[in-house]
């Protein structure tokens, strides 16, 4: 099993950070290896991803279901492999800030530093030895860092089709159902304020293959997490400042 999170503040109020994330086209493109977006309905999406790592040079084709959707607070969603044998489940979570907290808060460095909330898992310092990795893992996350990074910055250079340059047309987000909140699925006109995002992942590959795809994928997952929280992060402030 491979699992990531990462948690975000962002200079954005809940409701304009929750009208951003309900349109998944918005955001999207920010995936590493985003290839194509299919909006089946309001509850279901086909993805097309392609990896640039060894036996993960390929597309792939993975199948989203909303789950829980509680409008201004929270997401959940399953990962079913289409064209490999993978599974998983992820989440937004998205919380109001009152105010920054002091530099010495590791949950709410803010803009600065995007650092992990209290509790959720974040890179090892280097000084920290309880839970300072071995040699070889430090190393498998710097490298998967780094590529992601480039990835990024090829993407923005050169985006392909139905990505940040062509985003797919915007889809009517899901309805509230019964076992949501019961709170209309609009978050109202936006407010000023601060907030902080947290995306979680969990993936499971199946089939011969999966440990080789675990160990390929398990220290590129962390830093795909960060990457893709700091892009919606940009995103949104880039608005806030525009408008």
């Amino acid at each position: 099993m491979i699992e990531a999170s990462y948690t975000l503040d962002i200079d954005v109020g809940v409701d304009e950070v929750w009208s951003f994330v309900e349109v998944i086209p918005n955001w999207a493109h920010f995936l590493v290896g985003f290839q194509k977006l299919d909006l089946v309905d309001d509850r279901r999406s086909i993805w097309t991803l392609r990896g640039d790592v060894g036996v993960l040079a390929r597309e792939v084709d993975l199948q989203a279901d909303i789950t829980v959707w509680e409008p201004g607070r929270r997401a959940e969603f399953t990962i079913t492999g289409l064209t490999e044998r993978i599974t998983g489940q992820g989440s937004f979570d998205i919380e109001p800030i009152d105010a920054p907290s002091g530099p010495g808060d590791a949950t709410a460095a803010g803009p600065a530093d995007g650092s992990p909330a209290s509790g959720q898992q974040r890179r090892p310092e280097p000084g920290d030895e309880q839970t300072r990795p071995g040699l070889l893992r430090r190393i498998r996350f710097a490298v998967a860092g780094r590529l992601l990074r480039w990835l990024n910055r090829r993407r923005a250079t050169h985006p392909s089709a139905g990505s940040a340059a062509n985003p797919p047309a915007a889809a009517n987000p899901p309805e509230a159902s019964d076992h949501v909140s019961g709170r209309p699925t609009s978050a109202g006109p936006p407010r000023t304020g601060r907030s902080r995002l947290r995306f979680h992942l969990q993936l499971t590959p199946g089939g011969p293959m999966a440990p080789m795809v675990e160990l390929l994928m398990g220290p590129m997952v962390e830093p795909t997490a960060e990457d893709f929280l700091r892009n919606i992060r940009q995103a949104l402030e880039a608005r806030r400042a525009s408008a």
